[in-house]
């Protein structure tokens, strides 16, 4: 037996020994093009200021077997951000808040992922805002699934919802006045 031949047979012996599920794993795209990431500033319904992301990708590793080898990373650019109001846009882009010229990115990585439904899924991870790394969780719901979609098409839709205290990222500018609380709301199409 050649020696190629001795090698095809040793490699095809120990991908039979791996798990299957390791094989089943799914790696998807998801970005701006195709979701959003919006946000809420304030604690109360009356007063509560609202903007999003434009320009941000990620990608999502997809284990049906087992939820828990799933996981999740995204990049933002946050000078993508964007207000309605033009002056709250630069606002926000200056150094009191996300400073955009020294920390152009913003970033989320999952480190925990469990399945809390035949949905939904509870995401556990950290993000980076400048420069600053804290603890992030994400209750995701996942619908029209499309397990058979040919490479590039859509694969499912994402909803994901979660918070955090601005106060501890440094951005306290205004938070007597419009509060420390942002909440997010990301959703997005997830292609193969």
């Amino acid at each position: 037996m050649q020696a190629s031949s001795r090698r095809f047979v040793l490699l095809g012996g120990v991908a039979c020994l791996l798990p299957f599920r390791a094989l089943a794993a799914e790696r998807l795209h998801i970005g701006g093009r195709h979701g959003s990431i919006d946000f809420a500033i304030g604690d109360s319904k009356v007063f509560r200021t609202t903007g999003s992301f434009k320009d941000w990708q990620g990608t999502v590793l997809v284990d049906d077997g087992d939820a828990a080898r799933s996981t999740v990373a995204v990049k933002v650019n946050t000078g993508s951000i964007e207000m309605l109001d033009p002056q709250q846009t630069a606002m926000l882009k200056d150094v009191d808040f996300f400073d955009v010229a020294k920390f152009p990115k913003m970033t989320y990585a999952s480190s925990k992922v469990t399945r809390t439904s035949d949905s939904t899924l509870k995401v556990e991870g950290t993000i980076t805002l400048r420069g600053i790394t804290r603890p992030m969780a994400l209750d995701v719901a996942v619908t029209d699934r499309k397990p058979d979609a040919a490479a590039g098409a859509r694969y499912a839709r994402f909803r994901g919802a979660g918070s955090l205290k601005r106060s501890e990222f440094g951005m306290v500018k205004y938070i007597d006045m419009v509060g420390d609380r942002v909440d997010f709301s990301i959703r997005t199409d997830a292609w193969r």
